[in-house]
């Protein structure tokens, strides 16, 4: 067994979407911390507030994961993680080698939201109202699994679906960046949508309509991954709800990214559920390396 990697979760701050009586964001802590843990490659702990968070305790970490949007709603201004935090996180993956994962919404960085911009070109992307950033309507979402694989998509499904999730597209890549799970933005799904968009959403529509959104009619990035500097970023912006989670190529994808970003080498595989292990609760890995 390969050593253990030590994961910090920034969380916190969540708009009403990830912290409401029916599903808060430490569920998603919770869901994270079980599917890492259980795979024996990780020891997770979570920081729920990580604003002024200095690199005497983000040092300890090999990888970080964000898990914090620094809002209540979607049409507020975003808090940042200050200064120090900023400063602490970017040397952390550029100088240091180490890795960070962008979880579902906190991918979204708006450009007066205090984040430096630097934050963008660790990701390899950027994703705001801008480029178009929106959440597809409602419904099941059709994932494609890109071409060439990388070692973090190896093995998992040509195409899968999920449902219930918040599918956001609308994102701008950067050169260098490397996508890992596409999906189809079709125009006809927004068209045939009963509402769209959402009030609670900022989007902005162009003069033309939804049809000239930046991306529409195109397969938009779901999951991709960036090298900066000595270090590695993977964004993963699925991930809403328990649904997504129970997902075997999903099962399988996150915790390879986790690592992937921590240290740029793959050793897990996917859970084993043949014979006897057909019994293992999810996340069904049962601390087999």
């Amino acid at each position: 067994m390969s050593d253990v990697l030590n994961v910090l979760i920034l969380s916190g701050h969540m708009t009403r979407e990830h912290d409401n009586e029916f599903r808060s964001f430490r569920q998603h802590n919770q869901w994270l911390t079980t599917l890492l843990e259980d795979t024996g490659r990780f020891r997770v702990r979570v920081v729920e507030d990580p604003r002024g968070l200095g690199a005497e305790i983000i040092d300890k970490y090999d990888v970080i994961i964000v898990v914090f949007e620094g809002r209540d709603g979607y049409h507020e201004k975003a808090v940042g993680f200050g200064p120090e935090t900023d400063a602490a996180l970017l040397r952390f993956v550029h100088a240091d080698g180490k890795g960070m994962v962008w979880f579902h919404g906190s991918a979204a960085q708006e450009d007066d939201w205090g984040y430096p911009e630097e934050y963008n070109v660790m990701r390899g992307a950027k994703l705001s109202v801008a480029t178009g950033l929106r959440p597809r309507p409602w419904g099941e979402a059709l994932l494609r699994t890109s071409e060439p694989r990388h070692a973090i998509t190896d093995g998992i499904s040509e195409t899968w679906t999920v449902t219930g999730d918040d599918i956001l597209t609308g994102v701008e890549l950067y050169d260098g960046a490397q996508v890992l799970l596409t999906t189809f933005d079709d125009l006809e799904s927004y068209e045939r949508a009963p509402m769209w968009p959402m009030s609670h959403y900022p989007v902005a529509i162009p003069e033309g309509g939804v049809a000239d959104l930046p991306g529409m009619n195109s397969d938009q990035p779901i999951a991709w991954i960036n090298e900066y500097g000595a270090g590695r970023s993977f964004t993963i912006t699925i991930g809403h709800d328990i649904d997504t989670f129970r997902r075997i190529e999903f099962i399988r994808m996150f915790p390879r990214g986790v690592e992937w970003a921590a240290t740029g080498e793959i050793t897990l595989d996917g859970p084993d559920r043949r014979g006897e292990r057909r019994f293992l609760p999810w996340p069904y890995y049962n601390h087999e390396g």
